[in-house]
């Protein structure tokens, strides 16, 4: 065999050992994806037992698994304690669903919801217990107030990401309390000392909302307000769910605000309209999201085909001057309603 037959290979280990070093260390941005409103009870529920739990989740199951970060809204309590609190609605799903979750790709979801409280303390706290021993996180529920304010970090990449979550409908049909499990409830004074002191501990600092009004396609003086606090504070971006229905998203101060991304897994006929957030997340601080359309015909939450299938988000504008000058004088705003 003659010297020649090695040429090739001398090459390419020249090639390999001539790689800069930068490129082997350089810091990977992290993925973000995140989802609306999950329900794994009522006509869910039943659709589940009849197709299986995977089945809702299967058309988005490899989307949510190849992100760093899956977020959503798990909006019922996952308990077999309780008794129905007095409301018009009330979801409670089995234990042994919360699975299906982890499985389908999820990392961290929202407890802070309307729906969460719906068998009382007891389920609530159960809930929290299952969704974490499933291995997944939880952000705005605790065993006491001081836990469900806690800032969730997750370590992506070399990156801190941090997670802090609220239920802005009010009056709160149970309140907070520094003894028993209970919500992280929304109040600007709040939200604005908790981003402020968690911006100094992560790189990037997103907060989940749960507010506005149902069905509708605009947020509400009250959403912009809490929304609005948290980016002055120091948050990168405010993720919304409750209305059921994508609402129109904002560029406030250069940072995003998507005030509403519907529903996702929410009902077996695929009521109401829902989106896809996908956000990447430089190191440096650069962050860029975007908002896509789904469908969720047949209970099975999939990517519209529409051309018109983005969502674009731009400044709210002669708002923000007039809100910010009326708070000063705002009187106490009547009950939301919290089905």
């Amino acid at each position: 065999m003659t010297l020649l037959n090695y040429k090739p290979i001398a090459l390419c280990c020249l090639c390999l050992i001539a790689l800069p070093l930068d490129a082997q260390t350089r810091p990977r941005p992290v993925t973000l994806v995140a989802v609306g409103d999950i329900l794994l009870a009522d006509s869910v529920g039943r659709m589940i037992r009849k197709k299986g739990a995977d089945f809702p989740f299967a058309r988005m199951k490899s989307t949510l698994q190849n992100a760093d970060i899956t977020f959503g809204n798990l909006e019922c309590c996952v308990s077999k304690r309780g008794a129905p609190i007095e409301k018009r609605f009330t979801f409670r799903a089995d234990p042994g669903l919360v699975g299906v979750l982890k499985r389908s790709g999820f990392t961290i979801v929202s407890l802070a919801n309307n729906h969460t409280w719906d068998y009382g303390r007891n389920a609530l706290e159960d809930t929290v217990q299952s969704v974490r021993e499933s291995g997944i996180k939880t952000v705005g529920a605790g065993r006491n107030r001081t836990e469900a304010h806690r800032l969730v970090i997750i370590e992506k990449n070399g990156m801190k990401i941090g997670f802090l979550a609220y239920l802005g409908l009010i009056p709160a049909l149970i309140s907070e309390s520094e003894t028993e499990p209970t919500l992280s409830m929304a109040s600007e004074k709040a939200i604005t000392a908790e981003v402020s002191r968690a911006r100094k501990q992560v790189d990037f600092l997103l907060v989940s909302l749960h507010a506005g009004q149902e069905m509708a396609q605009r947020s509400t003086p009250r959403q912009r307000g809490f929304a609005h606090a948290a980016i002055d504070a120091g948050a990168d971006m405010v993720i919304g769910h409750h209305p059921h229905v994508m609402q129109l998203p904002e560029t406030y101060h250069g940072k995003q605000i998507f005030y509403s991304l519907g529903n996702f897994v929410f009902s077996s006929e695929g009521r109401g309209s829902g989106s896809f957030l996908k956000a990447t997340l430089y190191p440096g601080g650069k962050l860029i999201a975007r908002q896509t359309k789904l469908d969720l015909s047949g209970g099975q939450p999939h990517f519209s085909s529409s051309l018109s299938s983005l969502l674009s988000s731009k400044p709210i504008r002669g708002r923000h001057r007039k809100e910010r000058a009326a708070k000063r004088n705002r009187k106490p705003v009547g009950r939301t309603p919290q089905e």
